[in-house]
């Protein structure tokens, strides 16, 4: 929080003044950080490319405020078949829920490890409302993975 206050001293000619404008700039910021919460559906998740989904894994939060967003997101997805070091776009929520926001940045590493220790990276694309899957160095024959990420919405 970054809020510039005046400085008032005693007998200051528009005292009163300043301190109301202080008073306002201290609103102002809480009011900018005040945020709203949206849940997505689980009947809003769409897989997408031969790809199924466990709409009960399905999950979104998006935390609002006035510039950014927050977000965490994920889904369990099936049938992946995959040639190792290969890209698939995975599932897709509607973009409206996004509020126009056209950058993201992860809060942690894209990378995720199978129950057998395989590696694979999962991504949001914002500008397509989508969850990607990068597999690494091992080849998926209709397996089973989780998709999570987390970071910020910004523009």
């Amino acid at each position: 929080m970054s809020i510039s206050l005046n400085t008032i001293v005693t007998g200051m000619n528009g005292g009163p003044e300043a301190i109301q404008q202080n008073f306002n700039n201290v609103k102002n910021e809480l009011d900018r950080m005040n945020g709203s919460i949206v849940d997505i559906p689980k009947e809003q998740f769409t897989p997408i490319n031969g790809l199924t989904v466990d709409s009960n894994s399905c999950y979104c939060r998006i935390y609002k405020f006035n510039n950014f967003a927050i977000i965490t997101i994920g889904a369990s997805v099936g049938s992946v078949t995959m040639k190792s070091w290969a890209f698939k776009e995975a599932v897709t929520i509607p973009k409206s829920y996004l509020n126009g926001f056209s950058k993201f940045r992860n809060f942690k590493d894209t990378r995720q490890i199978t129950d057998d220790g395989w590696l694979y990276d999962s991504n949001f694309d914002v500008t397509k409302g989508l969850l990607t899957l990068y597999t690494r160095g091992n080849e998926y024959n209709n397996k089973s993975l989780g998709l999570d990420v987390a970071g910020i919405l910004y523009n």
